[in-house]
């Protein structure tokens, strides 16, 4: 599967999001996952120089994806 990444903003040598909201590691080259579940993720803490900080998953997404519509992102949204 070849979808469309960006970088996280701050994140931008660690970690990529996709077109639908999974959070690639640039270092493994794989989705983060919550039991077996790319998607299942509302919060998702996001590592840097040993240090890690809490994200909104649906944030991170829609500041790299600003033009898309909420429909595309299949993750999970905080309430």
């Amino acid at each position: 599967m070849n979808e469309e990444r960006r970088s996280i903003k701050g994140f931008e040598v660690q970690y990529d999001i996709t077109r639908t909201g999974r959070i690639i590691s640039k270092k493994t080259k794989k989705a983060r996952h919550k039991n077996g579940d790319e998607y299942g993720y509302i919060y998702v803490h996001l590592h840097k120089k040993g240090s890690r900080e809490l994200h909104k998953t649906f944030e991170l997404w829609k500041n790299a994806f600003p033009e898309l519509s909420d429909n595309e992102y299949k993750g999970l949204k905080a309430r």
